[in-house]
């Protein structure tokens, strides 16, 4: 890994660093759908914006890149099923910062799918810290149509709890009802809300 540790020091912007991911997946062993795919990143000055850490915002930049990995590590981006990949939704839960010159890894992981969307979970550690997860729902497509996950994988559905949950959650956002009981005082914080 420390060469391509070097390789990001030169290229270090994130199009370097997807250039960096394909290359090393094509020599790679490939691996099945339901592996765990880990990416290791370094926090450099252009990632930070305007803060001391690695911005929330960023995180979905390197969780991109680990769907990347994903596609070309199982081959499945060139088996022609589909030609694009659209996110319907996204969702990070933010533990830690990570601070300048921090090396971290990002684990992506296919959690399950329906008849429409895959569904990933990205888990970013720091040495061995959990530092934040991602969720990710993500469609594929082929002339403007969804192509099942079921053609694309080769196998039936599969759900998960987490996706269950999550889905569950984002039908009553979009059916205009409350996310948490209107009787509630606390937002997510704990905090007494006034």
């Amino acid at each position: 890994m420390r060469r391509f540790e070097l390789l990001t020091v030169v290229v270090m912007n994130l199009f370097g660093r997807l250039l960096l991911i394909l290359l090393a997946r094509r020599w790679a062993t490939q691996k099945t759908a339901q592996q765990v795919f880990s990416d290791y990143f370094r926090v450099w000055f252009h990632d930070l914006g305007w803060r001391d850490h690695l911005p929330n915002y960023r995180f979905y930049s390197f969780m991109e890149l680990g769907r990347f990995s994903f596609w070309h590590g199982t081959g499945l981006a060139h088996n022609g099923s589909y030609r694009v990949r659209m996110i319907a939704a996204q969702d990070f839960i933010y533990l830690r910062p990570l601070s300048p010159f921090s090396r971290f890894r990002c684990d992506t992981q296919l959690l399950g799918w329906d008849d429409k969307y895959l569904y990933f979970r990205h888990n970013f550690y720091h040495r061995h810290t959990l530092v934040g997860i991602g969720l990710v729902k993500e469609a594929c497509l082929i002339k403007g149509q969804v192509v099942k996950p079921k053609y694309i994988l080769g196998q039936d559905p599969q759900g998960d709890a987490v996706i269950d949950a999550w889905q569950a959650l984002q039908q009553q956002i979009k059916n205009g009802q409350p996310a948490v009981a209107e009787d509630s005082q606390t937002d997510h914080s704990g905090l007494e809300i006034r």
